[in-house]
């Protein structure tokens, strides 16, 4: 395949890095993986966009900072319409097709901008469809790899309400009970936006092979996440043959309709990912290194797109 393949990238920190950084989205002076012209370039045709709020501005600024992300991708999609689409239903999904336009699809990494269950219909009503109820720390619904609490009464509440608005479920980042609780709550199909496998990397953010699998009975996708301690453990930088070795082992756990791309980029330091994978355009590296390795097209396509189109057309009304 001569042309770039197109990307889904499930899960990329645009507004928390444009914010905190206070650095241009078009040309940065400061350093970042993610700009306008690298989304291009790197034909990126879908992102789970992220609202996440950072631990040093919890508590009291949770819901200022969450709503001064939603404004700066307001703001994007005001300045760049040309360019990208918010996308909030099926049919934005197909308009985004047919005019060639990136579709960004609001993700909340952590539901600590939540006061109570019932604020997420607020939340909804600006354009979220994507939630994580927990990062690493825990909060009113969850908790992350740091416990082994399961999710609380309003964490079962607010995967409900979760359900009934077609709300995708991201497990990742949830610790294990946490995992299991929401899995068998939840009444659509789940993804992990960014995750890897344990059994590859022994690290407690990546999912145990019966968690994958339970992701895939479930028609969901998990998406592989190029952060460097997530890919190998040990001194060495992992490279792109670390990334196909994920892929590859979710692959033959769950099926080639289940394992996608969930970068993290601007979710950490530069030099915190691979080498190879530098910046966002840089994408295009892992379905070409697939090729390389006897991958079809067909194949590479569901990987880097299609599995997660899928999964997030499937639950959006």
């Amino acid at each position: 395949m001569t042309e770039k393949f197109p990307i889904f990238d499930a899960h990329e920190d645009i507004a928390f890095h444009l914010s905190y950084f206070k650095r241009d989205f078009v040309e940065p002076e400061t350093p970042c993986m993610i700009t306008l012209p690298g989304l291009k370039t790197g034909n990126i045709k879908f992102v789970l966009n992220t609202i996440f709020v950072h631990p040093k501005l919890r508590p009291e600024k949770t819901v200022e900072n969450a709503n001064l992300q939603l404004r700066v991708y307001e703001d994007i999609y005001n300045d760049f319409g040309s360019d990208i689409i918010k996308v909030k239903n099926k049919q934005d999904i197909d308009t985004a097709i047919t005019q060639d336009k990136i579709g960004f699809i609001t993700l909340m990494e952590g539901a600590d901008p939540l006061q109570k269950p019932e604020d997420i219909y607020e939340y909804y009503d600006k354009g979220l469809r994507v939630l994580g109820p927990a990062w690493n720390n825990g909060n009113l619904f969850a908790s992350g790899p740091a416990t082994e609490d399961g999710l609380s009464e309003e964490g079962y509440e607010l995967i409900k309400i979760m359900s009934e608005l077609n709300i995708t479920l991201d497990l990742s980042h949830l610790n294990e009970q946490c995992f299991w609780d929401a899995i068998e709550k939840y009444e659509n199909v789940p993804i992990a936006s960014h995750s890897n496998a344990r059994s590859l990397t022994d690290h407690p953010r990546n999912l145990k092979d019966e968690q994958l699998k339970e992701i895939s009975a479930r028609g969901g996708v998990i998406g592989i996440v190029l952060y460097n301690s997530f890919l190998k453990t040990g001194d060495d930088l992992p490279t792109l043959e670390d990334i196909y070795k994920h892929i590859d082992h979710i692959m033959s756990v769950c099926g080639e309709d289940h394992v996608g791309i969930g970068s993290d980029l601007d979710g950490a330091e530069i030099k915190d990912f691979p080498e190879e994978i530098r910046a966002i355009e840089h994408l295009q590296a892992i379905p070409q290194y697939l090729s390389t390795k006897g991958y079809s097209d067909n194949l590479i396509n569901k990987i880097s797109h299609d599995n997660f189109l899928r999964v997030i057309r499937g639950n959006l009304k």
